[in-house]
């Protein structure tokens, strides 16, 4: 299989990071574009204050998106730089992968157990048991954590 669009979801965690040196990896060898993507999840209900609430959580993502993708260009690889809003982190990151015609989807896990694994680890279990094309599950190895 050849791998030519590969999505990359981050979020500024140090999984992320590692997800993405993974996904330049795989570029540098066979792919042609990564595609760096931030979600954002609107607070609602819809107030002044939810929607600056919202507005930070852009800003931030853009950020996270914008050196990442900064990161990756500099490392010679083409990036592109995807911001969207969804009902969920993996609604969003489906979409962008069925929408961009992905050929991969690339993650970090978060490596954590118990309750905290329930819920943020849930958006890597969601994308994994929907998605239709494949999906590269990046661990942080002990040594990279900063936790």
């Amino acid at each position: 299989m050849a791998v030519k669009r590969i999505v990359l979801p981050v979020d500024g965690s140090a999984t992320a990071e590692a997800a993405a040196r993974f996904a330049e990896d795989i570029a540098r060898s066979e792919g042609e574009v990564v595609m760096v993507l931030g979600v954002v999840v609107p607070i609602g209900p819809t107030t002044d204050e939810a929607a600056s609430v919202t507005a930070a959580i852009r800003q931030f993502m853009t950020e996270q998106v914008g050196t990442e993708a900064g990161r990756i260009r500099a490392a010679g690889i083409p990036a592109e730089e995807i911001v969207v809003e969804a009902d969920s982190p993996h609604k969003g990151i489906l979409q962008v992968a069925e929408d961009r015609q992905a050929d991969v989807i690339v993650m970090g896990t978060h490596g954590r157990t118990g309750l905290v694994r329930a819920v943020i680890g849930s958006v890597a279990d969601k994308v994994v048991r929907h998605s239709t094309v494949p999906v590269v599950l990046v661990p942080l190895k002990s040594e990279d954590r900063r936790d």
